[in-house]
Formats: structure tokens, C-alpha cells, sequence
């Protein structure tokens, strides 16, 4: 299990203790419910990608846009049943394909989700896991319950990457002239043979816990140490002083 999310980049992001930089994150992932504006909201998510972008680089912030492009589509197409006795925003004949208060809504649930999505993303990118696992530590998770969180965030883009391999070799053996209903039945076998290497990989996992300590009765040291650039207090404030100030321009109350 040694696959890591995290992305040698620039910026202030990685400047921030990890405790510091969690605490940020769920006040602003906290905030996208409150009564924010709109504007507020895009304004958030566009900081977000702009951060990203200048960090990581312009393709690499493009990531979680296009893992979730799925949904977002979804969400699009589902605008013509939300909301049908508003004021008509869009008319083609006789019906309704969006209102108002449809697209109102639609813009909220984006704007969040996006928010959500890329202040998350940036934080697993920005730090090292195992200053995650420390982070989490030190707000009094359980060091089990940190360890399992850890290198489940770890498992994940390893399936993800054993899947692409996966993918790739099918790919190879059947050539690019195939139809686009040859590759739909085709995605059967690759689904299996990833289903296939996940539980294969379950002994691993598990090897990997008992190797970091998971079930051991006895306490445990730890190596490496969190220290915080210019004081976990300052830091700390200037986490709690970007959300206060971002709710306070752009409250709705």
C-alpha cells in the first residue's frame, strides 16, 4: 500500500500544518451549508481551482472536475422535474424545461458540490498521509480508527490505478477498430478482473494494518513529529479567520 495522494507543489497550501489545514477545511466544507450567496459560492469554488491550478498545474486541477462530470450531467438533466410550478425560465413549445427557482437550486447544489470536492481534493493532495494520520491523532481520533481512515484513502487510488491497468491491457488485445458495443460488453471482463484483483489484494491490506500496528495490545512511539511554521497558533487563527470573514461578506442573513 504505497500509493500515495499526495502531490509535490507550491503555494501556500503547503506552507500549512496539517492540523491547521484540516481545521480550514471542514469550517469552509461547513460554511457552503450556511446561508451563503450564490456568488459567494462560485466565488469559493473558483479560489479552489485557481489555488489548484497554480499548485499542481492546469491539467492537474482539472481532476476532480472530470471525476465528477458524470454526476454533475446528471444533475443538469434532472433540471426539468425540479421545481415545475416556479416562474418559466426556459420554455420550448408547451413545456417547461427549467424555472427559476429550478435553476436557482441547480446553481446552489453545484456550487457545493464542486466546493466540497476541491477543498477536500486539495487538502489529500497538499499533505502527506502521514501527517494526515498525525492530524487526525491530534484532534483525539483513535489511532486504529486513524490508520484504517489513512490507508483507506491509500486503497482507493491504488484500485483506481490497478483498474486503469486493467483497462489498458484489455485495450491492447482488442485493438481499436472495435465497435462501441464490443467495448460496452467488453467493460464486463475488465470489471470482473478488477473485482478480482481488489479481493486478491484483501491479504495485503490486511498485512498492511498488522505492519503499522492495528490489533497491537501495547502503546507506540511515534517518528516523525508535526511542527507547525510560525506557530500552530497562528496558524490555527488564520484558519478560523478565512471562513469568519468569507461568511461575514457574503452571508445572506
Amino acid at each position: 500500500m504505497t500509493v500515495n495522494t499526495f502531490i509535490a507543489g507550491r503555494g501556500f497550501l503547503y506552507l500549512l500544518d496539517a492540523r491547521s489545514k484540516l481545521l480550514l477545511v471542514l469550517l469552509l466544507c461547513v460554511m457552503v451549508f450556511l446561508p451563503i450567496s450564490q456568488w459567494g459560492l462560485w466565488l469559493l469554488c473558483v479560489f479552489a481551482f485557481l489555488t489548484a491550478w497554480h499548485a499542481m498545474g492546469f491539467t492537474q486541477a482539472l481532476q476532480p472536475l472530470r471525476a465528477i462530470l458524470f454526476v454533475l450531467v446528471l444533475m443538469t438533466l434532472f433540471i426539468p422535474l425540479t421545481y415545475r410550478d416556479g416562474e418559466s425560465l426556459l420554455v420550448i413549445g408547451r413545456f417547461t424545461v427549467a424555472t427559476v427557482e429550478s435553476v436557482q437550486n441547480y446553481s446552489f447544489l453545484v456550487s457545493r458540490f464542486l466546493a466540497i470536492t476541491y477543498l477536500c481534493t486539495l487538502y489529500l493532495w497538499s499533505t502527506p498521509m502521514a501527517d494526515i494520520n498525525l492530524a487526525l491523532r491530534w484532534y483525539g481520533l483513535p489511532r486504529n480508527a486513524a490508520l484504517v481512515l489513512t490507508l483507506a484513502f491509500r486503497f482507493i487510488p491504488f484500485i483506481a490505478d490497478s483498474f486503469k491497468m486493467i483497462k489498458d491491457s484489455h485495450a491492447l488485445r482488442i485493438g481499436e477498430q472495435s465497435s462501441r458495443r464490443q467495448r460496452l460488453s467488453d467493460a464486463i471482463p475488465t470489471i470482473t478482473a478488477a473485482l478480482v484483483y481488489a479481493l486478491k489484494s484483501i491479504p495485503h491490506f490486511a498485512m498492511s494494518l498488522e505492519h503499522r500496528g492495528l490489533g497491537r495490545s501495547g502503546g507506540r512511539t511515534e517518528y516523525r513529529k508535526l511542527k507547525a511554521k510560525g506557530g500552530l497558533f497562528t496558524q490555527m487563527l488564520v484558519s478560523v479567520m478565512i471562513p469568519t470573514v468569507f461568511w461575514l461578506l457574503f452571508n445572506t442573513l
